[in-house]
């Protein structure tokens, strides 16, 4: 599915203050080291918190909404229950990837709509990249801003990674939220 717009951002839409209560939060936790559904490691090297926050959704719903609507996608979903809080550590990174496939995932449900937030800039490397012509074996990265705060909401389908931490350590919040599978 090719897009106009494939990847809608926020900058600094939430202040450091709320950034840093949510790092607290998620360092708070025990964390794990993340997977992926295929299990090939080699794609991916960080540090996964899972929360289960009712006030950190809430206050990001209204993105959803409003980048559905004015990126034109119109999606249906449904609201999130689990965020992930994610660390990326010098060397941490995730390769190319998808949040979402044609297939459901055995609720007959798919992600429809991806989001993530950086919640600090206080490093180095780690730069987020979009693709929506890689499956078309052409290439048109866009990177998105490190600023702290900033939310970024793209369709679950498009190819995105982040690049190695090269210095600090990069804290981020991403969440899925699924829809009916499209016809």
């Amino acid at each position: 599915m090719r897009l106009q717009h494939f990847v809608w951002s926020f900058p600094e839409a939430l202040d450091s203050e709320t950034c840093n209560r949510i790092i607290e939060l998620g360092l708070s936790k025990k964390k794990r080291k993340a997977t992926v559904q295929n299990k090939q490691e080699q794609y991916r090297e960080s540090n996964v918190v899972w929360l289960y926050d009712q006030w950190i959704t809430e206050l990001l719903i209204p993105y959803i909404y409003s980048a559905n609507e004015k990126a034109g996608w119109n999606f249906q979903w449904e609201p999130v229950e689990e965020i992930q809080f994610t660390e990326y550590n010098k060397g941490g990174y995730y390769d190319w990837h998808r949040d979402s496939f044609e297939q459901s995932d055995g609720d007959g449900k798919i992600r429809k709509i991806s989001v993530t937030i950086n919640l600090n800039d206080n490093f180095k490397g780690g730069d987020m990249w979009f693709d929506n012509a890689l499956e078309y074996d052409k290439t048109d990265p866009k990177k998105i801003s490190k600023s702290t705060g900033g939310i970024t909401v793209f369709p679950s389908h498009v190819w995105h990674k982040v690049d190695k931490v090269t210095k600090g350590t990069r804290y981020s919040l991403v969440f899925w939220f699924k829809g009916n599978q499209f016809v």
